[in-house]
């Protein structure tokens, strides 16, 4: 079982390293995802990664791991969470080509951005 978890850890970090640095190497804030699903945490007052790139169809997941709760809503209005408590989830699958910004209720400083490609 340990193994198992070691090996998902690793997993993980080579992801964000790779998500974590342009074409060039210089290290970037935002991230693309694939139509399988896409994760954003809340930690620190602040989304991350603050920009995301996914293709339509794709099923972002914010998670709050901090002990403040949040929303994330769409300026929009295409998307409404209830309070998100600590260790909660929300999940939007995003269905049409374009750029959504969103912010938390809550704390109007924290902000972020979906970019969804056809």
């Amino acid at each position: 079982m340990v193994w198992k978890r070691i090996v998902m850890a690793l997993a993980v970090l080579s992801l964000l390293a790779v998500s974590c640095t342009t074409s060039d190497g210089e290290p970037s804030d935002s991230n693309t995802s694939s139509s399988s699903g896409a994760n954003v945490t809340i930690d620190n007052f602040v989304f991350g990664p603050s920009s995301l790139e996914v293709s339509v169809g794709t099923e972002v997941t914010w998670t709050n791991k901090q002990g403040s709760p949040h929303t994330i809503t769409a300026d929009d209005g295409l998307f409404a969470s209830d309070t998100v408590a600590k260790d909660g989830s929300f999940s939007f699958t995003f269905a049409t080509p374009g750029t959504y910004p969103y912010h938390c209720e809550i704390h109007p400083n924290m902000t972020g951005t979906i970019t969804v490609s056809g």
